[in-house]
C-alpha cells in the first residue's frame, strides 16, 4: 500500500532547517538596516560640512552659521540624525550626528558620528554607551 504525505520526523527536519536559518538571515538583515541607516547620517554630515565650506568663503568666518540656517532643520533627511555643530571659530568647525530612535537604539557600535573642518571623521560616545568600533567601520 503506498502511503501519500510527510511523516512527523520529515516535518520536524524542515522546521528545524528553517529555524536555523532564520536565527542566521534575522540578525544580518539588522545589520544591514542598521548600516543603511548610517550613510543618512554620513551624508548629512558631509551635506553640511559643504554647506559650511560655502559659508565660510562667503563671509571668511565660519562664526555665526547654524544648523537651521544652512540646512533648514537640524535632522537629517531620513531623520535616523540629529545634526549639530559642537564647536566653531572663525577658523574651524566640529560636526555631530547623534541618532534618533532606532537608530540611536540598534547602532551601539558606531553611535555619534564626527566630522571636522579638516574632513577629520570620527565617533563618540552616545545614548547606547561607548562605542566599539574603529572610525573605519563606521564612516
Amino acid at each position: 500500500m503506498k502511503k501519500n504525505g510527510f511523516s512527523l520526523i520529515e516535518l520536524m527536519i524542515v522546521v528545524a532547517i528553517i529555524g536555523i536559518l532564520a536565527a542566521i538571515a534575522y540578525p544580518n538583515y539588522l545589520n544591514h538596516i542598521t548600516k543603511t541607516r548610517r550613510t543618512d547620517g554620513q551624508t548629512a554630515l558631509l551635506d553640511l560640512a559643504s554647506r559650511l565650506e560655502r559659508f565660510y568663503s562667503e563671509n571668511h568666518t565660519y562664526a555665526g552659521a547654524t544648523v537651521a540656517g544652512l540646512m533648514g532643520s537640524n535632522q537629517s533627511q531620513e531623520n535616523w540624525y540629529t545634526l549639530s555643530i559642537t564647536s566653531q571659530n572663525a577658523s574651524g568647525f566640529t560636526l555631530q550626528a547623534r541618532p534618533n530612535n532606532a537608530q540611536g537604539r540598534d547602532d551601539t557600535r558606531c553611535q555619534t558620528l564626527t566630522l571636522n573642518n579638516l574632513g577629520i571623521k570620527g565617533i563618540a560616545a552616545g545614548p547606547a554607551g561607548n562605542p566599539t568600533a574603529n572610525v573605519d567601520d563606521c564612516w
